[in-house]
């Protein structure tokens, strides 16, 4: 397995979160202005995200990981995520009941449907094992 590919994004991983890490314990304002004007243009951080997401997908593939392989990555990750944003349920639930979830579906119609093709992918790779 070519493991060039997988350093590097490691590696870019590394210093991102050490530098996002660093910068929240110096001077967390200046971390959520630069987070504001990231996403002053959800529309395009948004395409932009799935794009590199895309090429990394690309990248990690031709480096022999498999499909499965990552959505297992995937889920860690997620788990991750989850452990971080558990604190903060109980303000966003009533946040998210307010709004209009079809609207949201239909807002990241995209977004969702690349993870879908991931989803299927996934099963397809598994029910062939």
């Amino acid at each position: 397995m070519n493991t060039t590919m997988i350093t590097i994004f490691a590696g870019f991983l590394i210093l991102i979160t050490s530098l996002k890490i660093l910068v929240i314990l110096i001077k967390p304002k200046a971390w959520v202005r630069f987070t504001a004007k990231l996403y002053s243009n959800p529309q395009i951080t948004s395409i932009i995200s799935l794009v590199l997401a895309m090429v990394i997908l690309y990248f990690l593939l031709i480096s022999g990981l498999t499909i499965v392989q990552i959505l297992a990555v995937t889920l860690f990750v997620a788990l991750l995520m989850l452990a971080g944003l558990a604190p903060y349920i109980k303000k966003l639930i009533p946040w998210i009941e307010k709004q209009d979830l079809r609207q949201i579906m239909k807002d990241t119609w995209l977004y969702s449907l690349v993870w879908v093709g991931l989803i299927t992918w996934g099963a397809i790779e598994l029910f062939k094992m």
